[in-house]
């Protein structure tokens, strides 16, 4: 067996030599199928189209008719996009090909580019069918493809089949366990990373993806074991590093995170946001002159991040520089005007300078964007009233629950404006009940602000009748 593979090879090198002086020669000689096939495949597997395409061209011309060599032309056509002569082609060859896999496995491809699923899955099953030792590479290819496309649980039944026929494929386990993965099914997908990594320990792939999916699921110290592996078998993993470092923030971890992201810098080119985010971390820990240190180096890099300029803004309100926290806001909202929470930072810049007005109107535009921030909302009704000794609450708070009558914050601020300001407990009543009915979470921010309206026993009342509901 090993003699005759020897001597197939010498003679595909044999005819690829031949083609080669021939071309150089600027001549035509006679080549049979299996040698045309053999240049074909050379020239094909080193990415080189025009070449493969050449050969191709001769050997149609001088077999018009052979099957083998119209699959070949098919499959090459279709990677150029010319989908509807490749498909006529395989159907035409297919009768005769029908043992052939690159057959079916094309038209599935097709098939895929059509967004025709059904028949795409009805012919790789096909190609499955008709496979046979290199069944495992079949079943990888496919599921490739049907990855490619997002078809992640179509392309799961695959690997499946797959991991049937090679328990320890280390390639199958992979895209398994990303399959799985996007398609949510965090706890399986890791069972089988781990599968991988019994395969092949050192699979830094593998760990990585570990580290990833512990994050979404917010186990933020399994994420930051799974990234530390990572980076013993690659110490230069760049996104490990920066992934260890947002873990570590949601961790509470500020300075350890510091020190991950400041790996990253080592070794990434793609730096800004790494800065940012160091900037956001020396802001937590109340390291505001560090925490400028390292906006401004973003900004450097990156001065249309309007991120960056809204964090150098924040940490100069924290150490009382309100006017220029203000100019670092004003740049942000220049970048991004429709991030509410730009609009609410201004306003608190501008309340701090005695700007009740201009603050009042900032608030606004954040709650035009957002009309959710239900402190943002008490914030506003505070300003209104100060501002307007004849300020109309109650048409204030009918405007807004028309206006955004699907919105809990609103009814909430409504319930409130009635008990607190207008005193009128069973309009508050029905307010709290209309907001409740949306959403519950905006008790957190009444308790926080307002916290005698949670005290008083027809407001509890309401409150367990609709907990009780529920």
């Amino acid at each position: 067996m090993q003699d005759f593979l020897h001597a197939s090879h010498d003679e595909a090198l044999q005819a690829i030599e031949r083609y080669e002086k021939m071309i150089s020669a600027d001549k035509i000689e006679f080549f049979d199928v299996h040698q045309i096939e053999s240049i074909y495949d050379f020239y094909f597997d080193k990415n080189l189209p025009e070449q493969a395409e050449k050969i191709l061209t001769i050997g149609l011309a001088q077999h018009p008719n052979s099957s083998s060599l119209l699959v070949k032309k098919a499959v090459l056509i279709a990677e150029n996009g010319e989908y509807d002569e490749a498909l006529n082609i395989l159907k035409a060859v297919a009768p005769i090909e029908s043992s052939n896999t690159d057959v079916m496995m094309t038209l599935g491809w097709i098939m895929l580019q059509k967004n025709n699923i059904h028949k795409a899955i009805k012919y790789f099953w096909k190609a499955v069918d008709i496979a046979y030792e290199d069944k495992a590479d079949i079943l990888l290819e496919i599921s490739y493809n049907l990855n490619q496309h997002e078809l992640y649980l179509e392309s799961i039944n695959f690997l499946k089949t797959l991991l049937e026929v090679e328990p320890n494929n280390e390639n199958g386990l992979f895209e398994y366990a990303y399959s799985l993965d996007k398609v949510l099914e965090y706890e399986k997908s890791i069972e089988v990373y781990k599968k991988l990594l019994d395969v092949n320990p050192f699979s830094e792939n593998g760990w990585y993806n570990i580290g990833i999916i512990h994050n979404k699921l917010g186990n933020y110290f399994e994420a930051c074991k799974a990234y530390d592996f990572t980076i013993a078998i690659n110490p230069y993993h760049e996104e490990a590093y920066f992934n260890k470092g947002n873990s570590l923030v949601q961790s509470g971890c500020f300075k350890e995170a510091i020190d991950s992201y400041t790996e990253h810098i080592t070794h990434s080119k793609d730096i800004g946001l790494t800065y940012q985010y160091i900037a956001d971390c020396w802001e937590q820990l109340g390291n505001y002159d560090m925490a400028i240190r390292f906006y401004q180096i973003t900004i450097k890099i990156l001065p249309k991040q309007a991120d960056a300029w809204y964090g150098m803004g924040t940490t100069l309100m924290e150490k009382a520089n309100f006017s220029s926290g203000l100019q670092a806001i004003d740049q942000a909202i220049s970048i991004n005007p429709v991030n509410a929470d730009y609009w609410f930072a201004h306003a608190r810049g501008l309340f701090e300078l005695d700007k009740a007005e201009d603050a009042s109107r900032s608030l606004e535009n954040g709650l035009n964007i957002d009309p959710n921030e239900l402190t943002g909302w008490f914030e506003l009704l505070k300003l209104k009233i100060v501002l307007n000794d004849n300020f109309d609450i109650a048409d204030y708070t009918n405007t807004l629950t028309e206006r955004y009558n699907e919105t809990a914050a609103v009814h909430y601020l409504s319930a409130i404006a009635q008990y607190h300001y207008l005193k009128n407990t069973p309009l508050a009543l029905i307010a709290l009940d209309n907001a409740l009915n949306i959403d519950t979470d905006g008790l957190k921010d009444i308790e926080e602000d307002y916290p005698d309206f949670l005290k008083d026993e027809a407001i509890q009342q309401v409150i367990k009748s609709r907990s009780e509901q529920e």
